[in-house]
């Protein structure tokens, strides 16, 4: 009798432990993930990092939809005249959403046309961010 009762009780366990397991990794795999970006910076440094890490979030995760919002000097970053464009255009292709606040523009008194093809024109930066936010992604500040 004891050992039906201790071969039943491991039984359990190990059902309850592979089950969990089992959902765990069914889980893991169907999540999406969602993540804004926020740059204000205007350092190179800080840009080149910033495109390193979304290439190695993209492969690390599978599902993850990518926001990169910049404002005030940050929107250097996606200028026709940056140096870095070929690399913003191979992450435009993966996905990644790159946007730029028109308030910035109209503060600096800058033409759409100074801003490269893939990204998109928002009204508002930090208004836009804090949407997401309110709609559970997650918030990130780009720099040092």
């Amino acid at each position: 009798m004891k050992q039906f009762i201790k071969f039943t009780v491991i039984t359990f366990v190990l059902t309850i432990f592979f089950a969990t397991t089992k959902a765990q990794t069914m889980n893991t795999g169907s999540n999406e993930y969602k993540v804004v970006f926020q740059l204000s910076d205007n350092d190179t440094l800080v840009h080149k990092t910033l495109l390193r890490q979304l290439n190695n979030l993209q492969k690390a995760m599978n599902h993850v939809k990518i926001e990169v919002v910049t404002h005030g000097p940050g929107i250097e970053l996606l200028m026709s005249t940056t140096g870095l464009a070929g690399n913003i255009q191979e992450l435009h292709k993966k996905g990644v959403v790159f946007l730029v606040c028109n308030n910035t523009l109209l503060e600096k008194k800058m033409a759409a046309a100074a801003i490269l093809p893939v990204a998109n024109i928002i009204s508002a930066g930090i208004a836009h961010i804090i949407r997401r936010q309110a709609e559970g992604w997650s918030y990130i500040k780009a720099g040092f």
